[in-house]
């Protein structure tokens, strides 16, 4: 397949063109996809998305950056997230989690398999939960922080919740360094 500008359609109807050099090289999903062309199309259709505008803006943000890092993020995190990644990068997470888009952007980074992003938003918001459980006065209290950040509801009931409470407590007294 011949290495064309890619396209993305956010689910609103916004396009976003991506260079071929780049797209070709930063996002997986067209690698698989064109492995799986028997026809040998000349041209990449564009890329429909389930994801708003500003989620496909923000990929295309990140991609057309030219200040790109070239050492992967260590796995586990043992070192301060800004001591190995660029300033950019860390500045443009702290935009995205100003607005609320760091959940739907890991997703569609995972979607089109961006891995450089993908390990940003991953190891950063990994970082996060870590800060909110470390400085949180109880486990329940954390948790509820951690729910906050990911933008996640909390399914469990009033009475669940008492008793969860009840159980985290008991078990703070067994061993005060369970968690």
């Amino acid at each position: 397949m011949s290495a064309c500008d890619i396209i993305l359609n956010s689910v609103d109807g916004v396009t976003v063109t991506l260079p071929a050099a780049i797209a070709w090289k930063e996002i997986g999903l067209l690698r698989s996809l064109a492995e799986l062309d028997e026809g040998n199309q000349a041209e990449m259709p564009p890329i429909h998305l389930d994801f708003p505008a500003y989620v496909v803006k923000g990929i295309a943000t990140y991609l057309l950056n030219p200040d790109r890092r070239s050492e992967e993020i260590p796995k586990p995190l043992t070192i301060p997230l800004k001591s190995c990644v660029k300033k950019w990068e860390m500045e443009f997470i702290k935009e995205m989690e100003s607005y609320g888009f760091l959940m739907p952007l890991l997703e569609c980074s995972c979607y089109l398999r961006v891995q450089a992003l993908q390990s940003l938003l991953s190891a950063y918001l990994a970082q996060c939960i870590q800060e909110v459980a470390m400085s949180a006065p109880s486990i329940m209290e954390g948790a509820e922080h951690v729910r906050q950040l990911l933008r996640i509801e909390n399914e469990w009931t009033r009475d669940e919740m008492v008793h969860l409470e009840k159980e985290m407590r008991y078990a703070k007294e067994i061993d005060p360094n369970v968690y």
